[in-house]
């Protein structure tokens, strides 16, 4: 009974509240604009669903896991995220021509930079553990709260910066969620015995929350596969910043996540430094010099790209949970991807000279 209301029950709740999102956005004529950009032809769908799916997730926490509701790490993850999402909300409304004033770019850096405060005001936490191979270093109060501001506004511009083609940001998304879930269940609770009641209530939690966004964000990357809606920035940002959140609480596991997410964090460091040293310009300022947007140039086809993307990002979560708790594998290998990633990106693209980015259609 425990499995169906706490891994079933989810997706029937999140089927339900899916269904009607479709209906009544269709109805109150909340629809995308396609353009002849990267989005090409095509019938316009129901778009900002995110605002949609963002709610949801909380009825879902709300009715299915109740205790976790009224924790920390989830009041935490809620405030976090609100800023972000009023921001964008507000961006999305501008999108579809319902606001016509533009907001500074720098602004929604200023959002994202409170909601990663208040998140860690509201969970509460204290100096953390940093397991390095062997070596225990602790990182006071302060000093975590500048990583984890840093951490987080690094997870959601890679991510917003990844997001080119339907469905690929939400299918690395749910990888990511899938990552910290089978961590949790399949290493830290199999290798690990001696947890006090207060570990094992987080870790628990950090567990279910995984899986659900897990099975939302799967879900949503099936339907925005056609597409049948898109969720916009709204819930692509909200993704990534609980990925952010949820790698940190009850114990580090970024250089998991890391790992099984290179492509997007990688190329999201490179795309920024290549903006600041090489293009001399605000690196939040976007262009199409992204992966996924040089492999396109490059004449792949976008299912091509994104079925490279998954599968990579697939196969990296699997390697490193192989590891199970060698950490000094794990650092070996975080360190290994970096150096082929980036000696690729530029032996192809400065070496050989090859397009290294996608023109824009006018």
């Amino acid at each position: 009974m425990t499995i169906v209301f706490h891994y079933v029950l989810p997706l029937v709740i999140w089927a339900i509240i899916a269904w009607l999102g479709l209906v009544i956005f269709r109805k109150l004529g909340v629809m995308d604009k396609p353009g002849a950009d990267l989005v090409g032809t095509r019938k316009a769908v129901p778009t900002m669903q995110g605002i949609r799916v963002y709610l949801s997730f909380f009825v879902i926490i709300a009715i299915c896991f109740p205790v976790i509701f009224r924790s920390n790490i989830f009041r935490g993850l809620f405030v976090g995220t609100l800023p972000i999402i009023v921001f964008e909300f507000i961006e999305e409304l501008r999108y579809i021509g319902k606001i016509k004033r533009k907001i500074p770019t720098v602004f929604r850096l200023v959002w994202h930079i409170l909601g990663a405060v208040l998140a860690i005001y509201v969970w509460h936490f204290g100096p953390q553990e940093l397991l390095i191979g062997t070596y225990k270093l602790m990182i006071p109060q302060r000093g975590f709260a500048i990583f984890f501001v840093i951490w987080s506004i690094i997870c959601i511009n890679a991510i917003n910066w990844f997001d080119g083609i339907y469905a690929q940001a939400s299918g690395v998304s749910s990888i990511g969620f899938l990552t910290i879930f089978l961590l949790i269940q399949f290493v830290v609770f199999a290798h690990y015995t001696n947890f006090t009641p207060e570990n094992m209530l987080i870790l628990t939690t950090v567990k279910y929350l995984s899986f659900t966004l897990f099975a939302i964000s799967l879900i949503s990357a099936f339907v925005e596969f056609k597409p049948l809606w898109l969720v916009r920035d709204l819930w692509i940002m909200f993704y990534w910043f609980a990925l952010a959140y949820l790698s940190v609480v009850g114990g580090a596991k970024v250089w998991t996540l890391i790992v099984a997410l290179s492509l997007v964090i990688f190329d999201a460091i490179r795309v920024g430094l290549r903006r600041i040293f090489v293009m001399k310009k605000n690196p939040l300022k976007g262009d199409y010099t992204h992966l996924h947007h040089r492999l396109m140039g490059l004449g792949r086809k976008r299912k091509e790209v994104r079925a490279t993307v998954w599968i990579w990002s697939f196969v990296m979560m699997v390697l490193i949970l192989l590891q199970w708790t060698d950490r000094s594998n794990k650092i070996i290998i975080f360190v290994m991807m970096a150096m082929i990633f980036f000696w690729v990106n530029y032996y192809l693209f400065v070496v050989k000279k090859l397009p290294c980015w996608l023109p824009m259609n006018k």
